[in-house]
Order: C-alpha cells, then sequence, then structure tokens
C-alpha cells in the first residue's frame, strides 16, 4: 500500500510540473503602467513579482516612475530605495513584492515622505540629455542611506528618434540592486531604458573635489 502511495505522489508530480511565475512588466512615467507586458520568471532562480514607485524631482525624467517585473526575492528585503543627481533632482522609492501569478498587477504602494537629510558622503554629479557621458566635475551631497555613487545611461524612443542621456549621482544600495536587474529584464514594450549602471562607494564630504 505505502509503495502504490509513493509512486502516485512521484507520477502527480511529474505530470504537473511548478508552472512558471508570471508577472506585469513595465517602466513608464507616472503612478500607471501604460502597455504593460506578461513576463515570465526565471526558473532557475527563486523570484518574486516587483512593483515600485519612485516620486521625486526628477525633472528629466518626470516626478513619477513605476516600475515592475520579476526580481530575484532576495531583494524584496530592501523595500526602499533613494538617489540624488543635485540638492533638487532627486527620487525616492517604495518597493513591495508578492509570489503569485501577476499579483504586482494592481497600483504600487506610495512611498512614504521622508526628510532628506545629509550624511556627510558625496558623488560625482551630472546629467545630460543628448549624450551617454557627463564628466561630474561638480559634486552632489548624499542624504539618508545613499552611501553609492552611480553612473547610469539611459535612451528614451520617440517615433524613430532614439535619445540617449547619462546621469551620475549619490544612490542607496539597493537602487544600485535594483537598476542591475532592469539591466537583465527584456521589457520590449519601453519607452524608456537603461542601457549601463555603474555604482561605487560614495567619498567623505571632507575629501578633495575631483
Amino acid at each position: 500500500m505505502m509503495k502504490t502511495l509513493l509512486i502516485s505522489c512521484l507520477l502527480l508530480t511529474l505530470l504537473n510540473p511548478v508552472a512558471t511565475l508570471k508577472c506585469e512588466s513595465c517602466l513608464n512615467e507616472g503612478k500607471d503602467c501604460k502597455n504593460a507586458t506578461i513576463e515570465e520568471c526565471d526558473e532557475s532562480s527563486d523570484q518574486s513579482c516587483m512593483s515600485a514607485l519612485g516620486v521625486g524631482k526628477l525633472s528629466l525624467l518626470g516626478s513619477n516612475m513605476v516600475f515592475k517585473s520579476c526580481i530575484d526575492t532576495e531583494l524584496c528585503e530592501e523595500n526602499y530605495a533613494s538617489g540624488s543627481v543635485t540638492s533638487s533632482m532627486y527620487i525616492q522609492g517604495k518597493v513591495s513584492c508578492c509570489k503569485t501569478d501577476m499579483c504586482n498587477s494592481g497600483p504600487p504602494e506610495v512611498p512614504e515622505y521622508e526628510t532628506r537629510e545629509l550624511n556627510g558622503l558625496k558623488c560625482p554629479s551630472c546629467f545630460s540629455i543628448s549624450s551617454d557621458e557627463c564628466e561630474g566635475n561638480k559634486t552632489v551631497s548624499c542624504r539618508n542611506e545613499e552611501d553609492q555613487c552611480f553612473y547610469a545611461v539611459g535612451r528614451s524612443q520617440f517615433g524613430e528618434t532614439t535619445l540617449t542621456g547619462a546621469l551620475r549621482g549619490c544612490a542607496t544600495a539597493s537602487m544600485c540592486d535594483y537598476g542591475q536587474e532592469m539591466l537583465v529584464t527584456y521589457l520590449k514594450s519601453l519607452t524608456y531604458e537603461i542601457t549601463q549602471l555603474e555604482c561605487t562607494d560614495a567619498m567623505d564630504e571632507d575629501a578633495n573635489e575631483l
């Protein structure tokens, strides 16, 4: 009897393989996904459906950005991210995760407002809307948990025209992690795409200027 039960369980496992997790996928300006796609998560690692909303004063990309996709579950522990390009050009993000098909299809959570306190670190600062390079001859003071200097390159498609831009500034380690995740995620419906992201440790404010 026990042998028959074990064989039956084995057959059920073989006949009913674990389904691939499916998540809503998008990266858009504003608070809602436009032209969202369905993304199948990587079966070779533990992944979840992620939903993130960034709010702030990023005049280059719009004041709000929403990002949804599959993401490594270990990154879900970092539910807050922020970045600063200048003292008046910054973004704060709230991240939430779930593990059932299309569970991230609803509106993303709005991050709680946090006072942007100086933390004694700084990074090179620059932005360009016409080139994939910017020198970072100026610096920006980092805020709150921002302890990384980032360099990001992105492109946006307007009809047959492709615009490329670059940014340097401060970021939390979590923002760097999420950015790396974007690089390996296939989001063919995007109008804006990050093509390069590098992060290094931020410098002490007392360090010599670049």
